[in-house]
């Protein structure tokens, strides 16, 4: 019988902590500004999945966000900690926090919680997602220029992101695509977005400012294993109606299909089920 799972959480420096006890200060700046950066893993079997790319990825946004992690080694060994006490039979969500800390102490707040996967995944992977598009207010070169906009940063500063995901409901969709001010696709607020064109396998370059999926990353260096070439490119939501597949990626959910975007119905692929065996996520 499988154990009940529940909630693992340890802070960096002080161990694991009852998850139902508080810890963070009233002043610290990733509460009060959404100033720091965070990672999302998928655990399961008592692996982490891309933990390489996410750490990476990780040391990406802190450089840009000027926030001083502790050693990457160290953080790694926090992290694996952390896992270890979480059921091997139950796959989960590690979050790992990275915040700027206490106002005035340049003492970043790092913690890391494991907690059970919810029901949106397993219906993500089954059905697919439903995208509407947004602008961005953004053109494709923007970002590149103005490191303030913080591009290609996975910061705690998450309320457009939650905003756009409460519209995108509202409007009987999954998810938010955000588009540049040409109606080029950028990404979602939880997926990258891939796809295939002829023997191409596709993704919108990271110099847009789109946060670089770890997933997307990992299944276009399998591409030669699904007959296809990486490639990056800019399109439109009228290029991906004549496509060969559309598919989100995250890092939960792995890859799924992209069912319709703007009500306009978005083409099949039968090379799903071979892309998510490749990357350790269930076929179907």
């Amino acid at each position: 019988m499988a154990r009940q799972a529940t909630t693992c959480l340890a802070v960096y420096g002080r161990g694991a902590i009852n998850p139902d006890v508080g810890f963070l200060c009233f002043d610290d700046l990733g509460v009060l500004r959404g100033d720091g950066a965070f990672e999302v893993m998928r655990i399961h079997q008592g692996e982490i999945f891309f933990l390489a790319r996410h750490l990476v990825r990780l040391a990406h946004s802190a450089a840009r966000l000027e926030l001083t992690l502790p050693d990457l080694t160290r953080l790694r060994n926090f992290i694996l900690e952390t896992a270890a006490a979480w059921p091997s039979d139950t796959e989960g969500m590690l979050r790992l926090v990275c915040s700027r800390g206490r106002a005035g102490t340049d003492i970043a707040t790092v913690y890391c919680a494991v907690t059970e996967l919810g029901p949106e995944t397993a219906r993500f992977r089954r059905d697919g997602v439903r995208l509407c598009t947004g602008a961005s207010g953004f053109s494709a070169e923007a970002r590149a220029s103005a490191p303030w906009l913080l591009g290609g940063v996975k910061s705690l500063s998450y309320a457009v992101h939650m905003a756009g995901a409460r519209w995108a409901a509202r409007n009987g969709a999954d998810d938010l695509l955000w588009t540049t001010t040409a109606g080029q696709i950028l990404e979602t607020t939880g997926f990258s977005i891939v796809w295939i064109d002829g023997r191409r396998l596709c993704t919108v370059p990271a110099d847009t400012g789109v946060v670089a999926g770890t997933t997307a990353g990992a299944l276009l260096a399998k591409a030669g294993e699904l007959g296809l070439a990486p490639a990056e490119r800019m399109v439109t939501v009228n290029d991906l109606t004549k496509s060969d597949g559309v598919w989100a990626t995250g890092s939960l959910s792995g890859v799924v299909a992209v069912r319709s975007i703007d009500r306009r119905t978005m083409p099949d692929s039968p090379l799903i089920g071979q892309a998510r065996s490749l990357l350790g996520y269930p076929a179907e």
